[in-house]
């Protein structure tokens, strides 16, 4: 199990932060940084959805304090509707809201190859587009920090052979069993058997994608400019932006994005200008003053966005969109 060095060399110069559940590959990533000597603080969800959610929540307790690490962990509600999705969108903001607060550069993903090629083919079946379908990157670059995912191109069969050799404790999540999450019968019923046989060529071949990739979609084209995330007016860029401020947009948004100035699940607006869309968190001020409103008007700033560079006290004249 060995991460490609420049991931680690990156690791080694910033601060760190670990998602943990205390499962085979957090707890195999967990083990590994320390191995390299790399620092970080781990964070934890715990949904009280299984038997041992808590006994879980405290040996990650245990565990951070015997390895000198900070602890952030959070309580998620009972969910309603979709759980997969709400467990997400609750897991991320999280992540977000701490990475923020604290300064971390980094926040690593244990995600690997089977979770690459499960991806893969959930999007597949969804009519997704190429960034999408190719969506999980080694380096991924969101607001003030980056995501970062060592072990992309390792599969779950070295990460288990990893924890066996090592005699490393973890806790097996049955939930993963349960086929009425799409992911698990993705996973199940076809990713894991591919990735067992055929391990090599496809990590050659999504390897090759991901070049091909960063050739078809200039990603350097999507700027950030004082939380205005600004791109090309263009599907699947723009799709990118929305990622990068958190949200996962569904094929119905997809298709609608494009038509007018929108808000996004009521928290991530999105309007354009000169054939650029700019992505922004979307925020309401009652009452903005009128000369403020004039300034915009003449500038043509669209409605929408216009509370947010009046809460965030920015300038018109300095924004070049």
């Amino acid at each position: 199990m060995q991460p490609r060095d420049e991931i680690l060399a990156l690791l080694r110069k910033g601060k760190n932060l670990l998602a943990f559940s205390y499962g085979s590959d957090s707890s195999a990533l967990f083990y590994f940084l320390v191995e390299e000597k790399i620092d970080f603080d781990l964070i934890m969800v715990n949904y009280k959805t299984r038997k041992n959610s808590d006994l879980e929540a405290l040996k990650a307790k245990e565990l951070a304090l015997k390895f000198h690490k900070k602890l952030f962990m959070k309580i998620a509600p009972v969910f309603k509707g979709n759980f997969e999705k709400n467990a997400r969108d609750f897991r991320y903001d999280f992540f977000n809201e701490i990475c923020l607060e604290q300064g971390y550069n980094h926040l690593i993903l244990a995600h690997h190859l089977n979770d690459q090629f499960e991806w893969f083919l959930m999007q597949l079946s969804r009519g997704a587009g190429l960034l999408e379908i190719l969506g999980m990157q080694e380096y991924d670059k969101w607001q003030n920090y980056a995501i970062v995912r060592p072990l992309l191109w390792v599969s779950k069969d070295e990460i288990l052979s990893y924890l066996k050799q090592k005699h490393i404790f973890y806790f097996h999540d049955e939930s993963n069993e349960d086929e009425r999450y799409f992911r698990n019968y993705i996973r199940k019923n076809f990713s894991n058997s591919f990735v067992s046989e055929f391990y090599q060529g496809l990590k050659r071949s999504l390897i090759y994608l991901d070049g091909e990739r960063k050739k078809l979609y200039d990603l350097e084209s999507i700027k950030e400019v004082q939380g205005l995330i600004i791109c090309p007016k263009n599907e699947s860029l723009i799709a990118k932006a929305v990622k990068m401020k958190g949200l996962l947009l569904s094929a119905a948004q997809r298709k609608e994005l494009l038509k007018t100035d929108c808000v996004l699940g009521g928290k991530i607006g999105i309007v354009y200008k000169n054939e650029k869309a700019i992505v922004f968190k979307y925020e309401i001020c009652k009452k903005l003053p009128k000369k403020f409103k004039e300034s915009c008007r003449v500038a043509k700033i669209p409605k929408l966005l216009r509370s947010y560079l009046y809460n965030h006290k920015i300038d018109i004249s300095t924004l070049n969109f």
